[in-house]
């Protein structure tokens, strides 16, 4: 008895469905590598989208500690210091899009964001501010992580004292590091390059 064609083509079909379906399932774009005691590197997607959370479930949920991008943590019980570059886009797109004048353009609230709109993007003076009829943006990614600013934090673990500090430059990160009597060889040992 000879096998319909059809029926051939539904058992082949099956298979690759189903190796298509299962890889869709299980396509978990969350990526965490654990710090220590409830503290966890995360992203979504993209690594520089890291993020330092604190988390009772193993990583998979939390509140953020530290905001994009981390790029470097170091840990001992007592202590977390990490490196971040801040994400820039939201903070421009904020600036560029926030607030609308009456005739529906935007009001441009610093002038020099204009190197991120579109090239064919208007934008004027009128009544001493400054507008922009856009067709929407185009931000580059040195804006994502935006590697000319590093800012520094310090998080106490501690089971009595969980404070956190952040720093805009290096030197009153070592000098809080020091008061606080942060062993010297408490070092970054987690430190991505690509986003360094």
């Amino acid at each position: 008895m000879q096998k319909k064609p059809h029926t051939i083509k539904i058992r082949l079909l099956i298979p690759i469905i189903a190796l298509f379906y299962t890889g869709c399932v299980w396509d978990d774009p969350i990526t965490t590598r654990k710090i220590t005691k409830d503290y966890y590197l995360r992203w979504v997607y993209e690594k520089n989208e890291q993020i330092i959370i604190r988390s009772s479930d193993g990583g998979k949920q939390g509140g953020t500690v530290v905001g994009e991008t981390v790029f470097a943590v170091g840990f001992d019980e007592n202590y977390i210091i990490a490196k971040q570059h801040p994400n820039l886009e939201k903070e421009v797109s904020q600036r560029l899009f926030s607030e609308r004048a009456a005739n529906g353009d935007y009001v441009l609230s610093n002038p020099n964001d204009t190197i991120y709109l579109w090239k064919g993007d208007e934008y004027y003076q009128e009544n001493g501010k400054w507008f922009h009829k856009t067709n929407g943006w185009d931000p580059t990614d040195s804006l994502k992580p935006y590697k000319a600013k590093t800012i520094y934090h310090i998080i106490q673990i501690g089971e009595e004292n969980r404070t956190q500090y952040k720093f805009e430059n290096e030197n009153q990160f070592l000098a809080k590091r020091k008061k606080l009597g942060i062993p010297e060889n408490l070092d970054f040992t987690i430190v991505d390059e690509d986003l360094e």
